[in-house]
C-alpha cells in the first residue's frame, strides 16, 4: 500500500502538490490523470524520494519517504520518458551492464529480457533499434532490481501503435509478478486498457479517486466498450475503433459487430456495457471541477 496524506511542495508561489492524498493498492496498475502542470511528475519524483516534500507524509509498503528513503529506492523502478541506456553498446551489452551494477540476480535478467521480448534483438547495437524496441530496453533495465513498485511516466511517447500494445501487454504482465505498477499516461485508452484504478488530479488537487469500472460505467448510457486483441488489419463500420484495439459501438450494433468480429477471426477480450470513455469522463469532471 502506497499512502499519500495532505502532502504540499512548492516552488516560489506554486504550489506543486497542494495538501494532496491518495491510497494506491498493492499489486495494482494505477493510473495517474492530469493535464501538463496538474503535478504529476512532481507527485512521481516525490514517490521516488528525488525531491523533499514541504510537509505531509508518504508511506510506501510502511516505509517513510523521509527517514526510510535509501530502503523504498530498493524496491522501487521509475522508467523516465528520456532514454537511459548507452547507444554504442549492444542489447545484451547493455542489460548486463545494469545488472551488474544493480546486483540483479540471473533469474530477474531473464524475465526482463522475456517479458520485453528483447531475445531477438540482444546482439543489436541500442542505436539501431526502433523507437518501441528501445522504450522496450528502457523498461527491462528498469526490471532489474526486481522492485516492487514500478512508476511510469509516459513510456509510449513517440512510439508507433504495435510498440505501443506490445508495451501494454508486457505491462499487465507485471501485475501477475506481484509488482505494483503506477502509471501517467496521455493516453486515455491506454489508461482504459491496463489500470485498475485512477485518480485525477488538477493544480496539485486531488479531483476524483475510484475504480476505473465505477468511472466508466456509473452512468445512464446504451454505449458499449468492447477490448479486443490488437489487429493491424481491423476492418468494421458504424463503430469508433481506438488504437485497433478498442471498439465503441451501442448495445442496438452489438451483436452485429461480434459477428463482424467473429467473421475476422478477432478475439474479444472485454465487453463493457453501459459506458462513456475516459476521456469525456476525465473532461467532464475537469469543466465540473473548473480545472
Amino acid at each position: 500500500m502506497i499512502t499519500v496524506s495532505n502532502v504540499v511542495k512548492s516552488y516560489s508561489e506554486l504550489n506543486a502538490l497542494d495538501s494532496l492524498s491518495l491510497e494506491i493498492k498493492e499489486n495494482s496498475i494505477f493510473g495517474l490523470l492530469g493535464v501538463n502542470g496538474a503535478g504529476k511528475t512532481t507527485l512521481l519524483s516525490a514517490l521516488n524520494g528525488l525531491i523533499e516534500i514541504d510537509s505531509g507524509t508518504i508511506e510506501i509498503f510502511g516505509l517513510d519517504i523521509k527517514k526510510d528513503k535509501r530502503a523504498i529506492k530498493e524496491i522501487s523502478s521509475i522508467i523516465p520518458q528520456h532514454l537511459a541506456f548507452y547507444e554504442k553498446l549492444t542489447v545484451k551489452e547493455n542489460l548486463d551492464f545494469f545488472a551488474k551494477i544493480q546486483n540483479a540476480s540471473n533469474d530477474a535478467l531473464e524475465k526482463a529480457i522475456e517479458i520485453n521480448s528483447l531475445s531477438s534483438i540482444l546482439e543489436q547495437t541500442s542505436s539501431t533499434l526502433s523507437g518501441g524496441q528501445k522504450r522496450r530496453l528502457n523498461i527491462a533495465i528498469g526490471l532489474l532490481n526486481s522492485p516492487k513498485i514500478i512508476y511510469f511516466d509516459e513510456p509510449t511517447v513517440g512510439v508507433d501503435p504495435k510498440s505501443r500494445n506490445e508495451i501494454l501487454d508486457s505491462i499487465k504482465e507485471y501485475k501477475n509478478l506481484g509488482i505494483t505498477v503506477v502509471y501517467t499516461s496521455h493516453y486515455m485508452t491506454e489508461i482504459e486498457r491496463i489500470c485498475d484504478e485512477v485518480a485525477i488530479i488538477a493544480k496539485g488537487k486531488l479531483v476524483e479517486q475510484d475504480i476505473l469500472e465505477n468511472m466508466l460505467t456509473n452512468r445512464v448510457s446504451n454505449k458499449v466498450s468492447i477490448e479486443i486483441v490488437y489487429n493491424e488489419d481491423l476492418n468494421l463500420k458504424d463503430v469508433i475503433i481506438k488504437d485497433n484495439s478498442i471498439i465503441e459501438t451501442t448495445e442496438e450494433k452489438l451483436y452485429f459487430t461480434i459477428d463482424a468480429l467473429k467473421a475476422q477471426n478477432i478475439a474479444i477480450k472485454q465487453i463493457r456495457y453501459g459506458s462513456t470513455n475516459l476521456e469525456k469522463h476525465f473532461l467532464d469532471i475537469s469543466e465540473a471541477s473548473n480545472v
